[in-house]
């Protein structure tokens, strides 16, 4: 009885650890941070903010089968990125996502307030999104607090 309570909580312990997200370690000292979302921002802290949001989630389908994913999160427990792309069987986390994507994420210039039509422009171009997507949708807390979601279907 022991040796079967002894290897299910062994098992537990390790699938509870798979499902950990890896955090990015390497943080710059200018990323906005969830605890100044919905805070009056003064001209010098707006200097400093990297990105104008704290979590951005990006889905293309291109089939069934094909898929490019990102997913952004700045909480106050730290930064968490994760990049999916299946046409190029790349899969990154932690680090070496956030390394990939924060200069794309530099490029992006749209708000709360931006049309729907012009994110995803922007998202198309500034990711290389190839024209043969069959959708995508994007969904981005901003770091005024504002939450939005963004589609194009073909």
């Amino acid at each position: 009885m022991r040796i079967k309570l002894l290897l299910v909580v062994s098992l537990m312990t390790v699938i509870l650890y798979g499902c950990t997200k890896e955090k990015v370690q390497d943080v710059p000292a200018n990323a906005p941070t969830e605890q100044n979302a919905g805070q009056q921002v003064s001209d010098t802290a707006t200097e400093q903010i990297t990105f104008n949001f704290l979590e951005l989630s990006l889905d293309v389908d291109y089939s069934a089968t094909e898929s490019y994913e990102v997913e952004y999160e700045n909480k106050k427990s730290g930064i968490e990125a994760r990049l999916k792309d299946e046409r190029k069987n790349e899969k990154l986390q932690g680090d070496a996502a956030y390394t990939k994507l924060e200069p794309l994420f530099k490029q992006l210039t749209f708000d709360s307030t931006t049309p729907n039509d012009e994110v995803i422009d922007q998202v198309i171009s500034v990711f290389h999104i190839a024209e043969d997507f069959q959708s995508i949708e994007v969904e981005v807390e901003f770091a005024d607090g504002n939450e939005k979601e963004f589609k194009r279907i073909k």
